[in-house]
C-alpha cells in the first residue's frame, strides 16, 4: 500500500468515528479546507468545542498543518488496526487506566487518539506570540503519566526557556498540552451540568484523568533529545539544565513496552509525510508495508523532497527506535517486547 491508500482506506472505513456521527459524509480529506472542517466538526460533535480558543486557532493554521493533524489521526488508526502487537500493548495500557481511574465511560484508543491528534499542533499559532509567556503558568495537569519521568515539570520549564532564548519561539507542544488540559476540564465541568441536553456523551469527572494522559503526550511530543556525543548540542542542553534529555549512543528513553501511547504518537507524527511532501497526490508515491517486527517505507518520489522525508524517518534511530536506510527505503525495526 501507499500512504494515500492507508489514509483514504481508514477514512472510508470509519473505525475512528467514536461518536458515530455522520458529519464526514460530504468531506474530502484530500483538501486542506476539508481537513480544517474535519477538525472543527470533530471538536463540535464530541462536545469539546465549548469556548475553546483552539476553535479560532484552527482557522489560523496553515493548510499543510491542518492536513498533517488529520493524517496523523487517520494514519495512526490505520496502523493500530494493522499491527496486532502495537494494538495489544496500547489496549492493555488503556485498560489499566480505565481500571485505575474507575472510568465508566467507553474509553478506547480511538477516543484518546482523537484528543492527542486533533490538539497536538493547535499551539502553532502561538509560537510567535510575545505575550504568551505572561499567560502560561506551568500548572501542568495532574500527576505525570504516560510519558517517561525525564519530562519533569522542571525539565519542561527549562525547555520552554531554552526554546524562547535560542529559537525565539514558544514551544507549541508545551503550550498546547497545558491549555488543552485546562480547557477540557472546564468544558467537562460545564457540560456535566447540562448533560441532560445530550445523553449521548459522557462527562464523568473520571475523564479528567484520561484528559491528563492525552495532555502529557501532547505537551512532550515536541521536546527533542540529543546524543551526548554532539558537543555543541550537549553544551547548550547542559547550560539550560536539560541533561536528562541527553542520550548515550543507542539509548532510547521512550519505549513501546513502557509508554506505548506516547511512543506510538511520536512514531506516527514523524512518519506522516505531508509536512515535507506538501501535496496529497504525492503520498501515492510513498509505499509502506507493515509487519509485526517492522515497518518498511519506500519512496518513489522524483521531487526534491524525497531525501528530506526519508532522512526524517531514518533519524528516528537517533531518539526513538532503530532504523536502517538503504537508498530510497527505510526499515523501522519494531521492538514490541
Amino acid at each position: 500500500m501507499n500512504f494515500g491508500e492507508v489514509i483514504s482506506e481508514t477514512f472510508r472505513h470509519r473505525r475512528w468515528n467514536y461518536y458515530s456521527d455522520e458529519f464526514i459524509e460530504k468531506l474530502n480529506i484530500t483538501t486542506s479546507d476539508d481537513c480544517r472542517e474535519f477538525i472543527r466538526k470533530f471538536f463540535a460533535v464530541s462536545g469539546k468545542a465549548g469556548e475553546l480558543n483552539s476553535i479560532e486557532e484552527i482557522k489560523l493554521l496553515s493548510n499543510e498543518r491542518c492536513q498533517h493533524i488529520v493524517y496523523v489521526f487517520l494514519l495512526g488508526v490505520g496502523i493500530y488496526d494493522k499491527i496486532a502487537g502495537i494494538k495489544t500493548r496500547i489496549d492493555e495500557q488503556i485498560q489499566q487506566y480505565v481500571e485505575q481511574y474507575g472510568c465508566k465511560s467507553d474509553v478506547t484508543f480511538y477516543f484518546i487518539w482523537f484528543l492527542c491528534c486533533l490538539f497536538h499542533d493547535l499551539g502553532y499559532v502561538e509560537e510567535e506570540s510575545e505575550k504568551l509567556v505572561e499567560r502560561i503558568d506551568f500548572q501542568i495537569g495532574q500527576t505525570l503519566v504516560g510519558v517517561p519521568n525525564v519530562f519533569s515539570r522542571r525539565t519542561i520549564k527549562n525547555y520552554w526557556s531554552f526554546r524562547q532564548k535560542t529559537h525565539g519561539k514558544n514551544d507549541h507542544g508545551i503550550y498546547a498540552g497545558i491549555t488543552m488540559f485546562k480547557s477540557l476540564c472546564e468544558i467537562r465541568s460545564e457540560q456535566e451540568k447540562d448533560s441532560w441536553k445530550n445523553e449521548k456523551l459522557s462527562w464523568e469527572k473520571e475523564l479528567e484523568h484520561i484528559y491528563n494522559v492525552a495532555s502529557w503526550i501532547v505537551l512532550c511530543h515536541n521536546i527533542w533529545f540529543y546524543h551526548k556525543g554532539k558537543k555543541h548540542e550537549r553544551e547548550i542542553y547542559e547550560a539550560y539544565h536539560l541533561d536528562k534529555l541527553l542520550l548515550e549512543e543507542g539509548e532510547y528513553k521512550i519505549k513501546m513496552k513502557e509508554h506505548p501511547l506516547f511512543f506510538f504518537f511520536c512514531l506516527i507524527d514523524t512518519i506522516e509525510p505531508i509536512k515535507r511532501v506538501k501535496d496529497y497526490s504525492l503520498l501515492e508515491q510513498i509505499d509502506v508495508s507493515f509487519g509485526e517486527k517492522e515497518i518498511i517505507i519506500t519512496s518513489n518520489l522524483k521531487c526534491g523532497c524525497s531525501d528530506n522525508y526519508l532522512n526524517s524517518v531514518s533519524n528516528l534511530n537517533d531518539w526513538l527506535i532503530e532504523t536502517h536506510r538503504e537508498d530510497n527505503r527505510v526499515t523501522i525495526e519494531l521492538n514490541l517486547k
